[in-house]
């Protein structure tokens, strides 16, 4: 047998999973989760490092103590956000957070030098104050004595990987993320960094992903070996979807916020792929995953915490249940309304949008929990339609994965309104791709073996549209 570990990073948790490879099959076992979120630091928003990286090595140090066979591991997190070192390899300020709002002060100074459609073709990202690209600038702009003492950037999982082993690098898929990257991510962009004023010098040239880093140098983690297993958590997850051979398959990631993308060869750099807010981003396997954002099962989540404010505890599942036995809504609404994207007060917002519809809005939380996911299933359907057309040809299936492949009702309505099968979970893709890219890495199984291994190892459900 043998041991793989992953650290996945969210944020607003973390986790220190262990997957052990028992033949054609992989067992996963939780062994470490903590909490964390972006503070408030002298006025702007910024990560824990620190805390960060305590979690990380307790987690580990119990994962070689229970696992002590394991002989790798990978770092995996969300896009964009970026450590800054100085020459003596010391952070320079604080990591910021995508939300802090330096981007949004700095974004007319950034357009100044790249407007929003031209940085799309040169980069195949869509323009967003959140990119690396944007922060960086925001940076060089606003604390430019800071800027001067950089030598070196490193994206979040890239950074972990590299205290746990002395060796920087650059893992093209989260790189993929920054905007500073040529389309499809083959290489840095020299015109991006030289027309935004930024210094090549900070990064050095991308590493693939399925590549090994060096061994573990932390005291007691020394027989593993740092890993690329995918440093991005959604490419992660794309190399963990239960895929048949010959099957075209988009993927939806649903969660707080909800990422609809394909599995193409090549980015899509369309004008109309400009207007959807088409992001491409890399893929473990070298591939590309063109991508867009879509509200999520926030709006469920404020409707909930709104309640439990108002002294009506709420259970997820019993609301999803009651709201399968409601009745069809007879006006939905459109997830992407700005006015979803703040929170509080979610009902009125839902009674407003209603009511401006020419409708009645629900009269109990069941209702309201069906008129939520058929909206978004809705929309999903319409995101399904949207990118086919720009990708050339619909999907076989759609791969559901994250919190949203739990609930049954959305998996359900979401099939019969794009008319297509919904195959929901693993729930974890994103700690199984990993795991599987570490073993594959490692020389454990071919990457031939990887549909069976996931075919073995996810548990999934399928959802089959029912005719109209």
């Amino acid at each position: 047998m043998t041991t793989a570990l992953a650290v996945d990073l969210g944020s607003s948790s973390g986790r220190v999973v262990a997957g052990r490879l028992e033949g054609d099959h992989i067992e996963i076992h939780e062994v470490h989760r903590f909490s964390h979120e972006a503070i408030r630091r002298d006025g702007s928003l910024v990560w824990d490092l620190e805390h960060l990286w305590d979690q990380t090595v307790e987690g580990l140090q119990k994962a070689v103590q229970e696992y002590p066979d394991a002989q790798s591991v990978s770092v995996d997190t969300w896009g964009v956000d970026f450590v800054a070192l100085d020459s003596d390899d010391h952070p320079v300020g604080p990591p910021r957070a995508y939300r802090d709002e330096r981007t949004a002060r700095t974004l007319e100074q950034f357009r100044q030098r790249i407007d929003d459609e031209e940085f799309f073709h040169l980069t195949g990202i869509a323009p967003a104050t959140i990119n690396t690209a944007n922060q960086l600038v925001a940076l060089t702009c606003e604390e430019p004595e800071l800027a001067e003492h950089i030598d070196t950037i490193l994206l979040l999982p890239d950074y972990f990987a590299w205290k746990l082993s002395g060796v920087k690098g650059w893992s093209r898929s989260i790189c993929s993320s920054s905007g500073l990257c040529e389309p499809g991510s083959p290489r840095w962009s020299d015109t991006v960094f030289s027309r935004l004023g930024l210094p090549r010098s900070w990064v050095d040239d991308l590493n693939d992903d399925l590549t090994t880093v060096g061994p573990c140098t932390v005291e007691g983690l020394e027989s593993l070996t740092v890993v690329r297993g995918g440093a991005h958590d959604t490419a992660c997850a794309v190399h963990g979807l239960p895929v048949e051979e010959g099957v075209k398959a988009y993927f939806l990631s649903c969660g707080s916020w909800s990422v609809l993308g394909g599995m193409l060869d090549r980015p899509l750099l369309t004008d109309a792929a400009f207007k959807l807010g088409l992001t491409n981003e890399s893929r473990s396997d070298g591939g590309v995953r063109p991508l867009f954002n879509i509200t999520g099962m926030w709006i469920l989540q404020e409707l909930q915490r709104q309640w439990e404010r108002e002294g009506m505890p709420t259970d997820t599942d019993e609301l999803v249940a009651a709201a399968r036995t409601c009745a069809p809504s007879a006006h939905l609404f459109d997830p992407d309304d700005p006015r979803f994207a703040e929170p509080g007060e979610m009902v009125e917002k839902i009674d407003t949008v209603i009511r401006e519809a020419g409708g009645e809005p629900p009269s109990t939380k069941p209702e309201y929990v069906r008129l939520v996911i058929e909206s978004f299933a809705q929309r999903y359907a319409r995101g399904i339609d949207e990118l086919a057309q720009i990708a050339g040809s619909r999907p076989d299936q759609l791969n559901l994965v994250g919190g949203g492949a739990r609930n049954h009702l959305l998996c359900d309505l979401t099939a019969q309104a794009a008319q297509l099968r919904v195959v929901a979970g693993p729930i974890e893709a994103s700690i199984l791709g990993s795991l599987i890219a570490q073993l594959e890495t490692m020389g454990n199984i071919a990457s031939g073996d990887r549909p069976d291994i996931i075919a073995t190892t996810a548990k999934t459900r399928v959802h089959e549209p029912s005719a109209r």
